[in-house]
């Protein structure tokens, strides 16, 4: 029988590949089948006929600047882009280009209200150039501009500093006309998942992550970046001012880069919601409907699911180790094992009376023999994502745990 000993010391197996296949295969359909007359067919049609007003606008950044500071007339709090992962230097040389005049992309912008407008795609650009305007780093690496690095804003000569403020950067304006928002279908979420901005296509959580930001949204953020799940999954631990200067390695973990630690949180909940109620639909479905049923709870409901989250890790590091998502003789970490045993963990502890768990070491043991048993191993590590092999994986989780 082999032992579960995988060390944290020795990173875990996760590279790009595997998170895009993560991320696919929630499209796999749960207990779903549709049954629909032509009458059906034509209503469904004619309700979700999205009618998108396109403008263009140019901006200065003198405007640019002065427009951010405003904050009711365009917000890029939603954050909805992917994670910040330029480096100094990177965001030096897009300064460069604007001095060079090279044209830059276009801004997204979406109209959320009259004249109210949300970053769709562009926030980094958007944050490169009023952070140098606000002389908050230093030019670094340019390739043309030598003469000019180490300088901030301030230190540039004064007729170089008007003509960078005199330079234009060009916008894309989005207005739904169709408000609809109700039920399954989200306008907000259908543009975020169909327009294709520069060629790469947001992930399912960044699609999330701009289509339901609220109360939810940020706890998850800040569970995500909790020093106890950073240590399971192999992510590099919170740093100081982190938000505008991410540490180089933690924007190089494949997990924080693709926000696949903030999903991983986000299926804690949304698992817990499809065993203890009526859920269909794929699993993408699911997360969705999570994110946008919690999306502006109160302060006090993300404070309680947040510390449900955070004891229910806390227990499993205490009886099982850092390493209770690890399949045993290797480095590579289960996703389903990991929703199994927290999901088990969190419905063992908030059931009235709470039952006890078990000694860790009788805990590590039937662990380790439902691993090495092929009936057990499938349910606990198998592919299927129906409700049924969901509600039977946390079921043995339980089983596993409890005194």
């Amino acid at each position: 029988m082999t032992a579960i000993s995988a060390s944290l010391d020795q990173p875990l197996d996760i590279n790009e590949d595997q998170v895009d296949e993560w991320y696919e295969s929630e499209d796999d359909q749960t207990d779903v089948s549709v049954s629909s007359t032509s009458d059906d067919i034509e209503r469904k049609y004619a309700e979700t006929q999205l009618r998108v007003v396109r403008s263009t606008m140019d901006f200065t950044l003198h405007q640019l600047q002065a427009s951010l500071r405003e904050s009711n007339y365009i917000n890029m709090a939603p954050g909805y882009q992917r994670r910040a992962r330029w480096d100094r230097k990177k965001k030096s040389l897009l300064i460069e280009s604007i001095l060079l005049n090279v044209p830059i992309p276009s801004l997204f912008l979406f109209e959320a209200n009259y004249n109210q407008y949300e970053v769709m795609d562009g926030r980094q650009r958007l944050e490169t150039i009023t952070d140098f305007l606000d002389n908050d780093f230093a030019l670094t690496g340019l390739e043309y501009w030598p003469e000019i690095n180490s300088k901030r804003f301030r230190d540039l000569p004064e007729a170089v500093r008007r003509g960078l403020l005199r330079r234009t950067i060009g916008a894309v304006v989005l207005l739904a006309e169709t408000a609809r928002g109700d039920g399954d279908f989200d306008i907000r979420m259908v543009l975020f998942r169909r327009l294709n901005t520069g060629g790469v296509k947001l992930n399912p959580q960044e699609l999330r992550n701009a289509a339901f930001p609220g109360t939810f949204n940020a706890m998850i953020k800040r569970l995500s970046r909790e020093d106890s799940f950073a240590n399971v999954w192999g992510i590099p631990r919170r740093t100081e001012n982190e938000e505008k200067e991410p540490a180089p390695e933690l924007t190089k973990n494949i997990l924080y880069q693709s926000m696949m630690d903030c999903e991983l949180v986000l299926r804690f909940f949304a698992i817990r919601e499809t065993i203890s109620g009526e859920t269909k639909g794929s699993l993408r479905h699911i997360l969705d409907r999570t994110m946008r049923k919690y999306r502006n709870i109160s302060n006090d409901d993300a404070d309680k699911l947040g510390a449900l989250f955070t004891s229910s890790i806390n227990t499993l590091i205490r009886l099982i180790g850092p390493d209770f998502i690890v399949l045993p003789g290797t480095k590579r970490p289960s996703r389903p094992l990991y929703d199994a045993l927290m999901v088990a963990a969190s419905t063992l502890s908030d059931s009235s009376p709470p039952p006890q768990f078990a000694e860790p070491l009788t805990v590590k043991d039937r662990l380790t023999k439902a691993l090495s048993t092929k009936e057990d191993y499938d349910i606990l590590v198998g592919r299927g994502n129906t409700v049924e092999a969901i509600k039977a994986r946390v079921a043995l989780a339980r089983t596993i745990l409890s005194a």
